[in-house]
């Protein structure tokens, strides 16, 4: 299975004047911008019937569910590695661009799910608009403690020798 069959070429995104001038914007790598253009292709729409111009909806870019671009779909389709997905991600992160909703890894399949701030939401809600007064690096998430012996290791008084001869 190739992995570009997922992507259609009738599809695409729009970067208005104001996104694309934008200090959040130019501040990105190349690489976090394929990681948002990547996030965007995720997204999924529909019309709203009820108003009259029929203005479009995303489905599946609320506060409760979420957009995921794992990163190993992001390393198939544009080779990078993982620390480069990790770093893209977390640069995405500060500028405003996207916000994580679900931290994900408890379990096979559980992806991290993001909100994308783009378009699709209010205008307050679009961080990236207050870029450079602002940053959002405390959002970033941080690894969780994945430390082994910690307890045990350079305690104290211990030289960590065997104190009594075995012989």
């Amino acid at each position: 299975m190739d992995i570009n069959e997922n992507i259609s070429p009738q599809g695409g995104f729009y970067y208005n004047n104001e996104l694309y001038y934008s200090e959040a914007y130019r501040s990105l790598t190349k690489s976090a911008r394929d990681l948002l253009h990547g996030f965007h292709n995720e997204l999924r729409w529909t019309y709203n019937k009820r108003q009259i111009n029929r203005k479009k909806v995303y489905v599946n870019n609320s506060n409760s569910g979420g957009v995921s671009f794992t990163e190993v779909h992001f390393k198939e389709l544009h080779g990078y590695c993982s620390a480069t997905y990790l770093k893209a991600r977390n640069q995405l992160i500060e500028v405003g661009f996207i916000k994580q909703n679900y931290r994900g890894g408890m379990c096979r399949g559980d992806c991290a799910r993001y909100r994308l701030l783009i378009d699709g939401v209010r205008q307050e809600s679009q961080r990236w608009r207050r870029y450079p007064e602002e940053n959002w690096a405390k959002d970033i998430p941080k690894p969780k403690k994945q430390l082994v012996g910690v307890k045990t290791q350079f305690r104290k008084g211990k030289s960590g020798r065997k104190t009594k001869a075995t012989l």
